[in-house]
């Protein structure tokens, strides 16, 4: 049986990417996260118009054909739904109760937004870029409908990274991730990357939309005292994939492995602890490391008692950011990024011990991925390792 997305709620789609068994640094579309609020809207790529307003000289819409045509850019960039890990905080909070699967990597390509802007003659005094999609519904305390809508300050709305995006890992958007252009930014919680875009507007004041002010914001603390903060740049985190949470071990040797993210960031390593956080070590870094994108890792465990163990992962991003061990309570259900212990059980009896990992091998086969990812469809799953996967 294939696998498909594990499915929190099913109206709207809310499904996580089965983290434990997705098998290569890119995840399949067929397997990424869905975040959505209201249902899908239905758009069709000849009838579709995005809208350019506001702050501009010339204001002007866009078709799709004409989008098609400007220069294109790729970014691979991870992508992390804001209250991925919600449902494991002790004190419960309001919202989708994601388990660790509410994020997935993946090659996007478009055209940079800044082109768009620019083409428009984007007038100085913008200090925002507001984003509306097609998708419409309401919310328990806003029923009028209301478009899904955020803004981005102007200097990130310009970088050139940020992409009006047009297809996923080599394919075109699927509707549930977005179909026919929407918004990405890499290094940014998923939140700011609106889907089905259809209007954008530069504005001169903050945007005070439902889902950047009643939604999606965290406190934040000052020396005046607390002051409320849109949710933007994702945090360092770590998720150990291998083994899971209950499993029964052998004494031996064991292989721990996970993926590590840092935003807008690399990652410059991961700590392991077998002992509930009592001491540390180093874990072996695994394939490419690059801003935006998560990366793999290891550690070879020695087991030389039966007993309970309490295993403990922690990165820290390429600026020296060190994941937390545990959750602020001024982020609320969001940006939930603590060490999450994974406890596991050992016991006498042995298993077969897993192969080593052979980081040549994934680094020819890295690379041959490389050369064949604008001709190949990138919808399957590339094994790099015996046993284990992202």
């Amino acid at each position: 049986m294939a696998e498909t997305r594990k499915v929190v709620t099913s109206v709207p789609e809310n499904s996580e990417t089965p983290l434990e068994n997705v098998r290569s640094w890119v995840t399949p579309n067929r397997l990424f996260f869905v975040r959505n609020h209201f249902a899908v809207p239905e758009l069709d790529e000849q009838t579709w118009r995005l809208s350019v307003g506001g702050l501009f000289e010339q204001p002007r819409e866009w078709t799709y054909n004409e989008l098609r045509e400007m220069p294109e850019r790729t970014v691979f960039a991870t992508s992390e739904c804001a209250g991925n890990g919600r449902s494991f905080l002790r004190e419960k909070a309001a919202g989708v109760q994601w388990g660790a699967g509410a994020i997935g990597h993946a090659e996007w390509t478009g055209v940079p937004l800044r082109d768009v802007l620019e083409a428009s003659g984007l007038k100085p005094d913008a200090t925002e870029i507001l984003l509306e999609g097609a998708d419409i519904g309401s919310e328990s305390d806003h029923p009028e409908p209301m478009h899904f809508a955020r803004s981005l300050p102007r200097a990130k709305a310009l970088h050139p990274d940020t992409l009006l995006a047009l297809s996923m890992n080599g394919e075109t958007l699927e509707p549930a991730h977005g179909f026919p252009v929407r918004l990405f930014v890499p290094g940014w919680y998923g939140v700011a990357s609106v889907k089905w875009v259809t209007r954008i507007a530069a504005i001169d004041q903050a945007f005070q939309g439902y889902f950047q002010t009643k939604k999606y914001t965290h406190q934040r603390r000052t020396e005046t005292g607390l002051e409320t903060v849109v949710i933007g740049p994702m945090r360092v985190k770590s998720e150990i994939v291998r083994p899971r949470a209950g499993d029964s071990l052998g004494l031996g040797t064991h292989r721990i492995f996970g993926v590590a993210w840092a935003g807008e960031e690399s990652v410059e390593s991961v700590d392991v602890s077998t002992d509930g956080g009592q001491s540390w070590n180093a874990a072996q870094m695994i394939g490419p490391r690059a801003a935006y994108s998560w990366t793999m890792w290891e550690y070879l465990w020695e087991v030389a008692a039966p007993g309970e163990y309490g295993l403990l992962a922690r990165a820290t991003s390429s600026s020296g950011l060190v994941q937390p061990a545990v959750h602020d309570m001024l982020n609320g259900g969001y940006m939930i990024h603590h060490s999450r212990p994974t406890d596991v059980r050992v016991e006498m009896a042995r298993p077969a011990t897993e192969p080593e990992f052979d980081p040549l091998c994934y680094m020819y086969d890295m690379a041959a991925f490389a050369e064949e990812n604008q001709r190949l469809p990138l919808d399957a799953e590339l094994e790099f390792s015996v046993g284990a996967g992202i």
